[in-house]
C-alpha cells in the first residue's frame, strides 16, 4: 500500500477521530446455539458443524454477504438439508446443515451471524490520500476474531461525549456518525496492525493540506524517556506528553509501555481510552508508533506499537 520509500518522505500525523463502518466477507459466525423446537425439545442443528469464527459463504451454491440472505435461504428450506460453504482459519470447508422449526414454526439453523462492524478509531498517519489507523485488527466484539472484511469506510464524526477511564473501567470516546454524508474515505484492508485505504483527495486538502509532516522512524530508532500523542479528537490538533517507560524491539505490537503525564489529557479522558487507538507517539519530532492499549488497573498508562511493524503487516 504504501511501498518501501515510506521512510524516506514526510507524512502528516493525524489523530483524528473518525467513524469506522466495514461489511464482513461472507457472514460472521458469532456463536451456535440452541432453541426449543416445534416439540418443545432443545435442539441445534448447526452445533458440530460451524463455529464462532466462521465465515459463511454460500449456501446450496449461493453466495452469501448479508445476514438476510441467510435467514431468507433458511427460512424457505422447508427443513430439507442445505450445504454450507465457510472459511475457517483461511481454509474453505463444507458441511450439511439441516434446518428445524422453533415453537413459532420458523426453521432455523441456531446460528447467531452478524455481516458488519462499526464504531469509532482514530488515523495514524495520511501519506497523500493513503492512510492507516488504529495500530489493531478491526476485531468483533463478542468474539474476538479480526473481521474478514470485503468493503469498508471511514466518515467524520463528531465527538459528543468522552466516558473518562477509571482503574478497572475504561472509558471510551462516543460520537455523531452521519453515515448518510459523512463518508470521506475507502478501507483497503483489515490487518492484524491497523486498517488501511484511502481518504478523499478534495477532504485531504482541506484537512491535511497544511499540516505538520515528518517522517517515520524506524523501531531502533525508540528510546525510553519523552515523547506525545497528537490527537485531533477535540477538532483541533492537540499535543499531550508522555514518558515511555519502556522499549520491547521483539514484540509484534506492545513495542512502547508508555505513562501519561500531561494534565490536560489525565483530566479531559483519565488517560488512555477506547477509540484513541491509532493515536500517533511522536518522538524528537518522528512518528515512532501508535496507541494500541490501555492498562486496566491503570488508564493513564498504555501500549503502542512502532510504526515500523504497523507497516510490515
Amino acid at each position: 500500500e504504501f511501498g518501501s520509500d515510506i521512510f524516506d518522505r514526510p507524512v502528516v500525523p493525524s489523530g483524528e477521530a473518525m467513524g469506522i463502518y466495514m461489511k464482513t466477507d461472507g457472514v460472521l459466525v458469532v456463536d451456535v446455539c440452541s432453541f426449543k423446537n416445534e416439540n418443545g425439545e432443545s435442539c441445534c442443528p448447526a452445533d458440530g458443524k460451524v463455529c464462532t469464527g466462521d465465515y459463511i459463504v454460500s449456501v446450496d451454491g449461493m453466495e452469501i454477504s448479508k445476514r438476510s440472505e441467510l435467514l431468507d435461504i433458511v427460512a424457505e428450506s422447508q427443513g430439507d438439508s442445505l450445504s454450507v460453504r465457510y472459511i475457517r482459519d483461511g481454509e474453505e470447508k463444507v458441511c450439511s446443515i439441516t434446518p428445524e422449526k422453533n415453537e413459532n414454526g420458523a426453521y432455523l439453523l441456531g446460528a447467531w451471524v452478524k455481516d458488519d462492524v462499526s464504531g469509532i478509531g482514530t488515523v495514524t498517519f495520511v501519506d497523500g490520500t493513503n492512510f492507516m489507523a488504529l495500530g489493531h485488527s478491526v476485531s468483533d466484539i463478542d468474539t474476538g476474531v479480526m473481521m474478514r472484511c470485503s468493503t469498508g469506510g471511514v466518515y467524520t464524526t463528531d465527538i459528543t461525549n468522552i466516558s473518562k477511564s477509571y482503574s478497572s473501567e475504561p472509558g471510551r470516546l462516543q460520537g455523531s456518525i452521519a453515515y448518510r454524508r459523512s463518508l470521506v474515505g475507502i478501507i483497503d484492508g483489515n490487518s492484524a496492525s491497523g486498517i488501511y485505504g484511502h481518504l478523499d483527495t478534495s477532504y485531504c486538502q482541506a484537512k491535511y493540506g497544511d499540516a505538520e509532516r515528518m517522517y517515520i522512524a524506524r523501531g531502533h530508532e525508540v528510546r525510553k524517556g519523552q515523547a506525545y500523542i497528537y490527537s485531533r479528537m477535540s477538532g483541533e490538533l492537540e499535543k499531550y506528553e508522555i514518558d515511555i517507560e519502556y522499549v520491547d524491539r521483539n514484540s509484534s505490537d506492545k513495542n512502547i509501555e508508555f505513562h501519561v503525564t500531561d494534565d490536560a489529557l489525565i483530566d479531559l479522558t483519565g488517560g488512555v481510552v477506547q477509540g484513541m487507538s491509532g493515536s500517533p507517539i511522536i518522538q524528537d519530532g518522528k512518528i515512532i508508533g501508535a496507541v494500541t492499549h490501555v492498562f486496566v488497573d491503570d488508564p493513564t498508562r498504555g501500549y503502542g506499537i512502532f510504526i515500523e511493524n504497523m507497516l510490515e503487516e
